[in-house]
């Protein structure tokens, strides 16, 4: 991978990798020119970076940011090219991705509310400039802490973008290789394996999104992401209401909807969803004043009695789980009826216990005060007695008041393998390994072998016959000119049939002279046949014409088979040399390592077949 960190683009100075994608990065920078302001900078990582159709995508995704304007989507600062490497600068989003911040912590309804309308509305602008982002995930959500306390959303990377005139163009709905299908297979709609990528695509993602905003978790999740891709096709919807029961039904149904696999059976547009949803939180919000105050927000006391002691309870085994915060939506006037409620239920406690509490308090004090006489007086007479006769009541090593308590204490040594993963950065600029940036050196090694087989022919084919050409000579002695058109067939005296290749007009006879013209024919019947000797052919056409042959017919070849090389041959012969030929420049390749170094990734073999 290629290392940028200390390295300038343009007008940017790079100071480290924020994160890593499949084909690019971001890095952390500065702007010279506006007092060293924090930027974020995405480049292309690897091979990609020289790849025709990544720089075009690239080049495509500046140009379509560059022109949208809207508050929650991640404005492009500049694009640049520094000595081949494509680069794009947008702010930097100090809150992290919307994935980090589930990872945090679920959010209540409201913020769910409050994140997911802000990013509706970037869809839906992307979507009325003829847009579809195709890539929407929660990495793809960037979130910035302000001071209201909710965060504000920006949508990200456009690196998959289609218009809506080029996914009509593209809508043959032929089947993609599931390993090859763009885009994110855990967001992704389940057309997009057939190519068909519209409006609808990003409303599947964004159910996916709203699932994984209530949960914590995705709604189809695989380490094999072709597996992921088959449950988006096949799999039923999953309910987050099996996962946590205090999510309202009703999100489950706009859940459901959103990610339809029917595409029809979806929100008709990113409008429709945002109605959908606001419906459902407020339904939530009035289903909540339905319920009795104690349910909502539950009186503490309420139902005990009063006189009864409360014993201590056991506290949970921790464990480690995600914050959740409470589900309901806040409402001021629940808050003001629970603390009436409450404070009528501290008068009414306070009336009905008092007599009870004085009458029991009463008792308790005189059985407290006469076992406090009777039990110390008790205790010193069996500690006391028994030593100054020489009797022991306790065993040996068990220590009576005041004496020192002997005990032995084990120390038994344990060890435990202690293990880390680092992301290393690999670049050849770089002599010594840095631990503090994390960059070891690299250089590539290579190695070349030759070799060469003998294989007998097996394939056969068939060379078709060549058909004999000549000339004929045509003599009119009339006084008139003659047209013969293409295509007049003549016969020889051997029985071979010759036919000029084009049509001619012969002059007429002048000056006591016949009109002569020579043409070029073809035999009919390909093969030796047709190479037919001078004046074999001899005869009469068209009204006076004379045809004849004064120079021999040539050049006919019978058909015939030949023996050829089939692929089957090389399959035979390069599998095996090849498998030869790779493990030599392994060899070769190992002796060439410098002590202390290993080969990062597994040699990439170029194969060359070439005949003798």
């Amino acid at each position: 991978m290629l290392a940028l960190e200390g390295r300038q683009l343009g007008n940017y100075d790079v100071v480290r990798r924020i994160r890593v994608g499949g084909m690019g990065a971001v890095y952390e920078g500065k702007q010279r020119t506006a007092f060293d302001r924090r930027v974020a900078i995405k480049v292309i990582l690897g091979n990609y970076a020289t790849d025709r159709d990544m720089r075009r995508r690239f080049v495509r995704e500046a140009r379509t940011v560059a022109r949208l304007h809207h508050p929650h989507i991640l404005p492009l600062i500049e694009y640049g090219d520094e000595q081949g490497l494509l680069y794009l600068v947008m702010p930097f989003i100090e809150g992290g991705t919307l994935t980090s911040y589930l990872r945090r912590s679920l959010p209540d309804l409201h913020e769910v509310s409050a994140i997911y309308q802000q990013l509706l509305d970037a869809v839906e602008y992307a979507h009325d400039e003829g847009l579809i982002h195709r890539d929407i995930k929660s990495s793809n959500v960037l979130l910035e802490q302000r001071r209201s306390g909710t965060p504000y959303v920006y949508l990200a990377d456009f690196g998959l973008v289609r218009t809506s005139r080029q996914a009509e163009l593209e809508q043959a709905g032929v089947p993609i290789p599931l390993d090859q299908v763009p885009g994110t297979p855990h967001y992704m709609a389940p057309e997009q394996t057939r190519g068909i990528v519209t409006t609808a695509s990003d409303i599947y993602a964004l159910g996916v999104l709203l699932y994984q905003m209530l949960t914590g978790e995705l709604p189809y999740d695989d380490p094999d992401e072709v597996q992921v891709i088959q449950m988006h096709l096949s799999a039923p919807i999953p309910s987050p209401c099996d996962r946590d029961a205090s999510i309202p039904a009703d999100l489950d149904e706009v859940i459901r909807t959103a990610m339809a696999k029917r595409m029809e059976d979806r929100y008709g547009s990113v409008s429709e969803l945002r109605q959908a949803f606001l419906a459902a939180i407020q339904e939530t919000a009035v289903n909540d004043d339905d319920l009795p105050i104690n349910e909502v927000f539950p009186i503490p006391g309420s139902g005990r009695p009063i006189s009864t002691p409360l014993l201590p309870v056991e506290p949970p085994a921790p464990s480690s789980i995600l914050e959740r915060r409470a589900r309901a939506v806040a409402n001021p006037a629940l808050v003001r009826r629970e603390q009436r409620v409450t404070d009528d239920a501290r008068k009414n406690r306070q009336r009905i216990t008092e007599p009870v509490y004085e009458q029991a308090r009463r008792r308790r004090f005189t059985w407290s005060t006469l076992a406090a006489m009777i039990v110390p007086v008790v205790l010193l007479v069996l500690l006391i007695v028994p030593r100054l006769l020489g009797v022991g009541l306790f065993p040996v090593g068990v220590p009576l008041v005041g004496a020192d308590p002997t005990t032995t204490i084990s120390v038994l040594p344990q060890s435990k393998a202690l293990q880390d993963t680092f992301l290393l950065t690999a670049s050849p600029q770089v002599k010594n390994p840095d631990v503090t940036t994390r960059i070891i050196p690299d250089h590539s090694v290579g190695a070349t072998a030759t070799d060469s087989r003998s294989t007998p022919a097996t394939g056969t084919t068939t060379i078709a016959g060549v058909q004999a050409r000549g000339t004929v000579l045509l003599v009119n002695s009339n006084d008139s000119v003659i047209s013969v058109p293409l295509g007049v067939t003549f016969t020889s005296t051997s029985g071979v049939q010759v036919q000029i290749s084009q049509s001619v007009d012969v002059p007429a006879r002048h000056g006591g002279r016949n009109g002569t013209i020579s043409t070029s024919a073809v035999a009919l019947m390909s093969g030796t046949a047709g190479n037919i000797p001078p004046y074999t052919l001899s005869t009469k056409c068209c009204n006076g014409l004379t045809v004849s042959n004064p120079y021999p017919f040539s050049g006919g070849v019978n058909a015939h088979q030949v023996h050829v090389v089939s692929q089957a041959d090389v399959n035979g012969v390069s599998g095996p040399l090849s498998s030869l030929l790779q493990q030599q420049v392994l060899k070769q390749i190992l002796k060439k390592l410098h002590p202390g170094e290993v080969i990062a990734e597994p040699p990439v073999y170029n194969t060359t077949v070439a005949p003798d």
